[in-house]
């Protein structure tokens, strides 16, 4: 190890100042979060009803010693991994499910730093791509500004959609310092373990985007000369390659659930996985040519606010270092994201939607917003940079000239629009946009006139920037005190008492429950199993089967059902909540587990679960015939990823266990490896020999173990890239350079 010298111990602690800003700016920016306790993130129909719950189950899992693999309480079971959007394999969501809880519940004050320190690391990122390319250290962190707290990362809220966000700077930062030849194999390693770790976050969507962004960069770097260039070509494979290696740990359980589920997209009948998304949801979701004033304009319904400020330094940076190729690149960027979200307003997005592999399958072009941001927050650094230098007084002039208009052109609308009260997709705010421009025009005049420093004008810029996305990225945040703004939190504080009561019964029922009445994951927040669940897919061979008839319910074991009124005459109320909300409970619902002896080939007329059983498209087992006498089968453990059932049989039989039949679920009785049959068409069933025995059955998904031994192993050479990199820097400034 090299010790640096004095001099490279205070310029290591100077390269420390700018993160240093950056965090506060953040801090000071989401104070409605960490300085009160008034307002959250939290309320809101997606976050409240499905990320919440995630979250706190997950939680619960790693505090009870737990990995948690398999959510078990909602539509029978299924895989956390498999679903990608849970999130249960990003290594920084793990880091807030060991904060301690408090009473058993994740604490808000964690969640909300959650959401500030995700935006602050993007921020970071960003802050370190404008470094990378020679931006001053004010610069960097205005751009770090933008990219982190407007535009994409800022506007939307779901954990999964946005921290694979955070790494998106660091993909395109080694991406070019391969390009340059600054290391670039180490670069091409780690601008592709970035783009993997990404993918880790959950949701495909901005991942895939982000990738097709990279994808498309390095085929340009590979082309651009008019003839292949075969070290580039190598260069991209080894990072393609290394991104998928990094995702592994989520995109390979993913590939597997995906071919065994029905999602929901849009339209009124789930599909499969090879089915085509049909491209009108794709129009639903895209962003409408009107919406794109909505860059600058606060209060439209837009995904991609920057503020008048920040959009128009971002163009001058590209005007006035057009020169260097990477801010060419960057512009590019930033305009095939913005061309890509309009969707079908687009000739671009449906050729993509055609010709590229699961771009139909990411069903918000307008989440391509986050290719437009990380092309847009460099370019503004370079603006900042650029602007107060003397050879640019005449863009000074101009740009200030055109945001006085802009102004008083807002200004007068604005003014005509309140005092007629006309009705647009807009409220006051639409005023920051005019405060903002007149104040920039001020100071682009001060530097031309040299009445302002570039040092003192770059706060004042980045000051006004701050004050327009703040009018927009905090402005959802409902305050505790207006309940007619808190619709969703609330419910979760309701219904406890209907759990307890449930509990307090005893056996492992199921539950249901009017989700009208009861619109969030009641399973997964407070760790009961239900029927159904607000989810985005089920595992097809469950959704094939019957699922909502009285008699499937009983086969089911759902024996209770939460509502204001009985589902069906045969309920009988047992418990009435606070909330209003009662607890009918089911007399005919089945056992959890129970023992057949006899298989037919299909369901008939006459068909008694109970005692028979069928199974699909494989060879049936051996049954015993027995001469009497009951059985007995009892589960007196069942968690997440572990069960155990004992079974005294008269002769050979099948344990049925109702719950979701999927790959990775191994089973043992009395210690020896036996197979899990699909019966029933989805549910699990062990074939157990006369007597009495112990059956056990463990989630142990190759699929998550492979996953993350690749993602490890991505992991490992990053590492070593990294070092190597690092070890040379050292050298470097060691050396006095």
């Amino acid at each position: 190890m090299i010790a640096l010298p004095m001099s490279g111990r205070r310029e290591f602690r100077y390269r420390l100042l700018g993160p240093s800003i950056l965090f506060l700016i953040v801090v000071l920016f989401y104070w409605k979060l960490v300085l009160t306790n008034q307002y959250t993130w939290l309320e809101g129909p997606d976050a409240a009803n499905l990320d919440l719950p995630w979250l706190q189950f997950q939680a619960g899992e790693w505090h009870k010693g737990r990995f948690p693999l398999w959510d078990p309480n909602g539509w029978f079971g299924q895989p956390l991994f498999g679903q990608a959007q849970p999130g249960a394999a990003y290594p920084p969501n793990w880091l807030l499910f060991l904060v301690p809880l408090k009473h058993g519940w994740i604490r808000q004050a964690a969640l909300h730093w959650y959401f500030v320190l995700t935006r602050y690391f993007a921020a970071l990122a960003c802050y370190a791509l404008a470094r990378d390319l020679g931006r001053s250290r004010g610069a960097s962190v205005l751009s770090g500004c933008v990219y982190g707290l407007g535009g994409y990362v800022a506007t939307w809220i779901a954990p999964q959609m946005v921290n694979g966000a955070v790494w998106t700077p660091l993909v395109f930062l080694y991406l070019l310092r391969a390009e340059r030849g600054e290391r670039p194999l180490a670069s091409s390693l780690l601008s592709g373990f970035f783009l993997g770790f990404g993918w880790l976050a959950g949701h495909h969507q901005m991942n895939l985007f982000v990738t097709m962004a990279a994808a498309g960069l390095w085929i340009w770097l590979t082309v651009r000369k008019g003839k292949l260039n075969w070290y580039i070509a190598r260069l991209a494979a080894v990072s393609l390659v290394m991104t998928a290696l990094a995702s592994s740990f989520q995109t390979i359980p993913e590939a597997e659930y995906g071919r065994r589920a029905v999602r929901w997209v849009g339209v009124q009948e789930p599909v499969q996985f090879n089915e085509i998304v049909p491209y009108t949801v794709h129009e639903e979701y895209s962003a409408k040519p009107l919406s794109l004033l909505g860059i600058f304009l606060p209060g439209l319904d837009s995904g991609f606010y920057f503020g008048t400020i920040a959009f128009t330094l971002g163009v001058l940076g590209a005007i006035l270092a057009w020169r260097e190729r990477h801010v060419r690149w960057l512009a590019a960027m930033a305009l095939s994201g913005l061309f890509f979200t309009l969707g079908p307003h687009s000739v671009f997005h449906g050729i993509l939607y055609s010709l590229v592999p699961l771009v139909e399958k990411a069903r918000v072009p307008g989440a391509g917003s986050i290719v437009f941001s990380i092309g847009l927050a460099p370019l503004v650094a370079y603006a900042a940079d650029l602007l107060p230098r003397p050879g640019n007084a005449s863009w000074l002039r101009r740009a200030a000239w055109a945001l006085a208009a802009f102004s008083a052109l807002v200004a007068t609308i604005g003014f005509i629009v309140f005092a007629a009260k006309i009705q647009l997709h807009t409220d006051d705010r639409l005023l920051v946009a005019a405060i903002a421009a007149v104040l920039a025009a001020a100071i682009f005049a001060g530097w031309r006139n040299d009445a302002l420093s570039p040092q003192a004008g770059l706060v004042c810029i980045t000051g006004l920037v701050l004050f327009e996305l703040f009018n927009v990225s905090t402005y959802p945040f409902p305050n505790r005190y207006q309940p007619e703004l808190n619709r969703y939190l609330p419910p979760l504080a309701q219904h406890s008492d209907l759990i307890d009561y449930v509990r307090h019964q005893g056996g492992a029922a199921r539950i249901e429950y009017d989700d009208n009445v009861i619109p969030y994951n009641i399973g997964d927040w407070y760790g009961v199993e239900t029927f159904n669940a607000y989810v985005a897919s089920v595992p097809s061979s469950i959704w094939k089967m019957e699922l909502f008839s009285p008699l499937a319910k009983d086969f089911w074991g759902i024996k209770y059902y939460l509502g204001k009124s009985a589902l069906r005459p045969e309920l009988q109320e047992v418990f009435a909540g606070k909330s209003g909300v009662k607890v009918f409970e089911n007399p005919s619902a089945f056992p959890r587990v129970w023992s057949v002896h006899q298989s037919v080939a299909s369901p008939a007329r006459g068909f008694s679960p109970r005692s028979e059983v069928f199974f699909s498209g494989r060879t049936k087992p051996i049954f015993g015939t027995c001469s009497g006498g009951e059985d007995d089968v009892q589960m007196p453990i069942h968690t997440p990823s572990y069960v155990r059932i004992t079974a005294n049989l008269q002769c050979r039989g099948m344990v049925i266990l109702t719950d979701t039949w999927f790959p990775g679920w191994r089973a043992k009785v009395d210690g020896k490896t036996v197979e899990i049959y699909q019966a029933y068409g989805g549910v699990r069933g062990v074939m157990v020999d006369g007597g009495r025995h112990v059956i056990e059955m463990r989630y142990l998904p190759w699929s998550v173990f492979l996953g993350g031994a690749l993602t490890l192993l991505a992991a490992v050479v990053a590492v070593a890239a990294s070092r190597g990199a690092a070890n040379a820097g050292r050298r470097k400034l060691s050396a006095g350079v």
